[in-house]
């Protein structure tokens, strides 16, 4: 859902079904800015698995974690630069991207 919301703030959204298709996208070279993942996901891998990979392999890449399961701790001290827990209001969720967009540009 964050994912339609996203265009309406002006943001170009990528959406990739589960951690092994986002992969795919950050290894085709298309331009990612941002890494926006829920913990909890499809596939082989969840989203702490894909932030180790993001960080090992594109480590200037921003990543945005979310979940209603795990401390925001735990992901900030696996490398994410921000947490944001469910529930969450959208605002809230395009507020916390376009901060971390800013702080890398």
């Amino acid at each position: 859902m964050v994912s339609e919301t996203l265009p309406e703030a002006g943001l170009t959204v990528i959406e990739a079904f589960n951690a092994d298709e986002a992969i795919c996208i950050l290894q085709s070279g298309v331009t990612v800015d941002l890494l926006f993942s829920d913990v909890r996901m499809p596939g082989s891998m969840d989203g702490l698995g894909l932030l180790e990979h993001s960080l090992e392999n594109f480590p200037t890449l921003p990543v945005v974690m979310t979940s209603g399961h795990l401390l925001p701790a735990d992901a900030l001290a696996k490398g994410a630069r921000r947490f944001l827990g469910k529930p969450y209001s959208f605002d809230d969720a395009i507020a916390v991207i376009v901060l971390e967009l800013a702080k890398s540009r």
